[in-house]
């Protein structure tokens, strides 16, 4: 009897997981955002199944919010059943042929087309993933000045998400898509995604980066793991004199895990010299427990 049980209940949990489930609350991150297109172009919003349940799309609702901070310009993403495996991606944008004109996107994507998208200003803006009940996904209120510090022009760039662990709303977690990418990877993943974030060291330090948005290590990505909450960081850059560069991280709490960017620029936001840098990074706690770090990096320039 206990084993027709047991296989009754298994059998519900395989059907259970078979069937496409609504989505609740970090089953779906937002992944890319193009809030400022090309003259004449579309913006678009990439989402990512970070569950591991398929997803009926039709249930999800894109949204923003008004200058009163109030969710507003709600757009059904799917009026028919549309299923999302677990680990892919989909796009929404209001004019799917103008997409697949200016991005390398699958023909396998999925594209969500809507009549109209809510409004993201150029300049700053909130992207909302609502289900049917109302309650929300995910949410991304972006700044354009999250795009790498050297660009020129923004338009036409998406800003890609880094990583799917780390929260949403961590300007760190974000970065303009790399020029060898065609400054955009709807659909598929995304050309600054780094994996492997999980690490065992209290602060990790990548040796190498070269700022120069090709996709490839263009940004430096300070990890912090501790052991306990409660400690308060600061993160001074120097050269081999022993120069101050960059006052990187001030007074940051970063709990028990968080991450922090460097892009090659000094105090007064320009471009240092290719070199050997060493990171400085004290901590302490309100218990009087400190902690000091010495990182060197190698920062390369073409």
């Amino acid at each position: 009897m206990k084993a027709i049980l047991c296989l009754t209940l298994m059998l519900c949990l395989h059907l259970q997981n078979s069937f496409p489930q609504a989505p609740t609350r970090g089953d779906i991150v937002i992944n890319e955002v193009l809030f400022n297109p090309s003259k004449e172009g579309y913006d678009y919003i990439e989402g990512y199944n970070k569950s591991e349940d398929t997803i009926d799309l039709r249930g999800l609702v894109i949204a923003n919010r008004n200058a009163a901070g109030d969710i507003a310009s709600e757009k059904p993403v799917s009026h028919d059943s549309t299923h999302l495996p677990p680990g892919a991606y989909f796009v929404i944008t209001s004019n799917e042929k103008w997409l697949r004109q200016h991005y390398h996107i699958p023909q396998s994507a999925i594209i969500c087309q809507v009549s109209a998208m809510p409004s993201f200003p150029d300049d700053e803006g909130t992207v909302i993933f609502l289900n049917s009940q109302d309650s929300i996904i995910d949410e991304l209120a972006y700044n354009s000045k999250w795009h790498f510090s050297l660009l020129t022009d923004p338009s036409g760039i998406a800003l890609e998400r880094i990583s799917y662990d780390l929260p949403t709303q961590n300007r760190s977690n974000w970065t303009s898509a790399s020029s060898s990418s065609g400054y955009g990877t709807p659909g598929y993943k995304n050309s600054q995604f780094r994996d492997g974030l999980d690490i065992d060291d209290e602060i990790v330090v990548p040796h190498l980066f070269s700022p120069d948005n090709d996709g490839i290590n263009d940004i430096e990505l300070i990890q912090f793991k501790m052991k306990e909450p409660g400690f308060v960081a600061n993160t001074t850059i120097y050269d081999l004199s022993g120069r101050k560069v960059r006052y990187l991280i001030k007074n940051e709490t970063p709990g028990l895990s968080a991450i922090y960017k460097w892009d090659g620029l000094d105090e007064k936001s320009q471009p240092i010299p290719a070199g050997i840098y060493i990171l400085v990074t004290e901590m302490f706690n309100l218990n009087g427990t400190t902690k000091r770090f010495k990182n060197a990096v190698t920062l390369a320039r073409k």
